[in-house]
């Protein structure tokens, strides 16, 4: 017969190695945040939506123009987008300079409030570098 303190302790550690998968690791999470981020010193807008789902608002509003993506993070806290769909008053007049279709990448290094997103990538992709990259705070 095992002792009682003893079964307690294996329940404990196999409990322990059960939840550590879920825990996020240590200086930066390997999870893309929920919510909605705001560029610091800008007005770009973006909100990881859903599941994959991405979105962002170049103007900040989105009744000017969302781009919506579909998003898969991939290792090195690399965020892998395609674009799906453009939304807004100006989505006609911005569908020659984003495509739908658009693939590109990014790293996207995030803590409780505070995110970079840069090493973008992508063909056809330089106009939303130069507004995408940067510094943003959690909202």
């Amino acid at each position: 017969m095992i002792p009682r303190t003893t079964l307690g302790s294996f329940a404990l550690l196999f409990c322990g190695f059960l939840l550590a998968p879920a825990q996020a690791p240590a200086g930066g999470s390997k999870a893309v945040p929920a919510g909605v981020w705001m560029q610091a010193g800008g007005e770009v807008k973006l909100e990881f939506a859903g599941k994959d789902v991405l979105k962002f608002y170049p103007h900040g509003d989105p009744d000017v123009i969302s781009i919506v993506c579909s998003y898969k993070l991939g290792k090195n806290d690399r965020v892998s987008a395609k674009v799906t769909e453009l939304q807004g008053k100006v989505a006609d007049k911005a569908k020659d300079v984003i495509p739908v279709g658009l693939e590109f990448s990014f790293t996207w290094q995030a803590n409780t409030d505070v995110a970079t997103l840069g090493d973008f990538k992508g063909e056809k992709a330089d106009r939303l570098k130069s507004h995408l990259e940067g510094k943003y705070e959690k909202k």
